[in-house]
């Protein structure tokens, strides 16, 4: 992708690389609005979970890859309620209301809380609210951090891999693929997050090729030798041999290339710092937190239903250590972040519209 690749350039030059950064980061910021951002996960969701089965409108059927705006149009015509208090984002009806999905909001902004990351949140915030241009310079500074750690190259060579490996199978097999990852703000975001509050132990649920992981790994490696990431995820591989990986026109979300597997994208240097299991959420993560010593900082991105969310969520802060976080990607789709917080009398903060952190 041209944007990585000028990153690195830019990255060699010690003396313009925190200017050029910043005109990356504004760029991707003015290019990105919440449906673009998060509609590939709305693909994902109603593709791996079968929300579709019985549901789609008569004459349906995916337009060929490339046609992005015309397969949005045809969501659109799909039921507002994808699930339990869980709502189609692409809907003509969606209300941003009935998820309280308010970009920028601190909830709850006037309880006690010191957790530092919360305590950068209200630096920024007038009143309840963080305008959005504030973080243009953070993640540009962020950008440039991340891009100077040891290995971070690996990252930025194997998402451009990725992006090419997706566009030629959509090319070959005329169907539908994605990477299945963060917006780049929102992995900057991630790794914000993780400078700011120092975890020693991160639990994930839903990594796929592993973005989000890689910038929390980057972030953890900044920090020091101690901070490790142990994820949880159903890595759906790419198998040629399989001929349902390759029906003409079918959407399939998420794609892990063939040979690859769960959070492969995280750099080799890290690999002994990341614990993988493969499996479902529901199954596995419970007895994850059961094995660990304490959470501090726990990130969902797997199955965004409000009842699966809210589960994920209890079941982390059983063992979330005191100024812990609790976040939730893709929480336009529910309320479930905000509820979550709200139980325990804790503050929150919506990022973008897409990423929702507690604060413990």
């Amino acid at each position: 992708m041209k944007l990585f690749k000028r990153i690195r350039q830019v990255a060699r030059n010690t003396d313009d690389t925190a200017q050029s950064l910043r005109e990356l980061v504004a760029g991707v910021a003015n290019q990105s609005d919440l449906l673009n951002r998060k509609f590939d996960k709305l693909i994902e969701f109603l593709s791996r979970s079968g929300a579709l089965a019985g549901r789609v409108p008569e004459g349906f059927q995916a337009p060929p890859t490339g046609a992005s705006q015309s397969f949005r149009e045809a969501m659109a015509q799909l039921p507002l309620m994808i699930a339990n208090r869980t709502y189609n984002t692409s809907h003509p009806d969606y209300d941003a209301r009935l998820v309280r999905n308010f970009p920028g909001t601190v909830f709850n902004a006037d309880r006690s809380c010191a957790n530092p990351a919360f305590q950068a949140v209200k630096k920024l915030a007038t009143g309840e609210e963080v305008p959005d241009t504030a973080w243009q310079p953070i993640l540009a500074d962020v950008l440039a951090e991340a891009s100077s750690i040891p290995h971070a190259g690996q990252v930025f060579e194997r998402r451009t891999f990725i992006e090419n490996y997706v566009a030629e199978l959509g090319h070959t097999y005329k169907a539908y693929y994605q990477p299945g990852w963060v917006n780049m703000d929102d992995a900057l975001f991630l790794y914000w997050l993780v400078r700011q509050t120092k975890p020693k132990k991160i639990v994930q649920c839903g990594v796929c090729n592993g973005l989000s992981a890689s910038f929390m790994m980057l972030a953890l490696a900044k920090n020091g030798p101690e901070g490790t990431l142990s994820v949880i995820d159903l890595p759906p591989v790419f198998d040629p041999g399989d001929p349902d990986w390759t029906i003409e026109g079918k959407v399939y979300g998420v794609v892990i290339p063939e040979g690859k597997t769960t959070g492969w994208m995280v750099p080799d240097a890290y690999r002994d710092r990341l614990e993988v299991w493969n499996g479902d959420a529901k199954d596995l993560l419970p007895k994850m937190v059961d094995r660990v010593d304490a959470v501090d900082f726990f990130y969902h991105d797997s199955d965004h239903t409000y009842d699966h969310m809210m589960f994920e969520f209890h079941e982390a802060k059983r063992k979330l250590n005191p100024g812990g976080l609790i976040v939730g990607d893709d929480i336009s789709w529910n309320a479930s972040l905000w509820d979550f917080a709200d139980q325990y009398g804790v503050p929150s903060f919506n990022f973008k519209g897409a990423v929702g952190v507690a604060f413990f």
